[in-house]
C-alpha cells in the first residue's frame, strides 16, 4: 500500500474522513456529472429520485451508466474501505446535485437509524466522488471532526448545521472524499451560481443488513451481466428490476 493510502486511513481513523485527490481525469468527472444531471431530468428515473428543487438523489446509478463502476469499484477506495470493513459490499451508486439556493442540510449518521446502540465498530465507510468542484461556497460536504467516536446517532442540539465545528471538504472535480459512517456530515448550503454534483459510493460490510434502507436500488440482471468477474463478487445478491422484488417491505 502506497504512503499516500496509509496516510488517508490514518487520517479518516484519527478525523473520521479523508480525501484522495484527482482520482479521475478532470474532464472525465466533469462529462459523468453532465450525464447524471441528464438522468435527473428524464421522466424514466423519477420513480428513484428523493429530493426537492435544492437537493436530490437519484438511486441506482451502477444500472445507469458503466462509467460509474470505475468509481465505485476503484482499487483505492477499495483498499481503505477494506481496511475498516474487512470484506465489504458495494451497496449502492447514487447522484446528489446541490442547486444554487440550497440551505443547509441537518447533520447526521449513515446508516445507524435501525441499531440499538451505535457499535464500536465501523459499519459503513461512505464516499463522494466530485463531478464537479467542491467549494466553500457551492456547498462542499461538511464533517465534524472526530465526531464519528461519538458513538450517538445524532447530533447533540447544540452542534447544530451551522456549528463552527463543522469543515468544509473542498476539492477539485476527479477527487474523491470518504467518511466514517458514524461521522455528523451535511451538504452544506450552497451560496454559489453553481450546481455541486456527487457520486454517493457505499461501501458496508458482509453482516449488514441494507434491506432496511430506504431507496436503495437492486443490480439489473443485464447490469450484473456485463460486470467483469473480479468486480461481481463485491455485489452480492439478488438481482431484479425493481426494488420490490428483492428487498423486505
Amino acid at each position: 500500500m502506497s504512503e499516500e493510502l496509509q496516510a488517508a486511513i490514518a487520517h479518516l481513523d484519527t478525523y473520521g474522513y479523508c480525501l484522495l485527490p484527482a482520482r479521475l481525469p478532470r474532464e472525465e468527472a466533469l462529462a459523468l456529472g453532465a450525464r447524471c444531471l441528464a438522468l435527473h431530468d428524464d421522466p424514466a428515473c423519477a420513480d428513484a429520485i428523493v429530493g426537492d428543487q435544492y437537493y436530490q438523489t437519484l438511486f441506482g446509478m451502477l444500472n445507469l451508466d458503466d462509467r460509474v463502476w470505475q468509481c465505485a469499484f476503484h482499487r483505492d477506495t477499495l483498499a481503505i474501505a477494506r481496511h475498516f470493513l474487512g470484506s465489504c459490499r458495494v451497496v449502492e451508486a447514487c447522484s446528489k446535485p446541490c442547486w444554487p439556493g440550497a440551505p443547509a442540510q441537518g447533520l447526521h449518521v449513515d446508516s445507524a437509524h435501525h441499531f440499538h446502540q451505535v457499535p464500536d465498530v465501523p459499519w459503513m465507510i461512505n464516499t463522494i466522488w466530485m463531478l464537479s468542484d467542491f467549494t466553500v461556497e457551492n456547498g462542499a460536504t461538511g464533517i465534524v471532526p472526530l465526531s464519528h467516536r461519538s458513538r450517538l446517532k445524532t447530533p447533540p442540539p447544540e452542534v447544530g448545521h451551522d456549528s463552527e465545528l463543522i469543515a468544509a471538504v473542498a476539492g477539485e472535480a476527479g477527487s474523491v472524499l470518504l467518511w466514517h459512517g458514524g461521522a455528523w456530515h451535511q451538504a452544506r448550503a450552497n451560496t454559489s451560481a453553481e450546481i455541486r454534483l456527487g457520486l454517493n459510493i457505499a461501501y458496508y460490510p458482509r453482516w449488514f443488513n441494507n434491506w432496511v434502507e430506504g431507496g436503495h436500488q437492486p443490480l439489473w440482471p443485464e447490469t450484473y451481466a456485463r460486470l467483469p468477474q473480479e468486480y461481481r463478487a463485491l455485489v452480492p445478491g439478488r438481482q431484479g428490476r425493481l426494488r420490490g422484488e428483492v428487498y423486505e417491505t
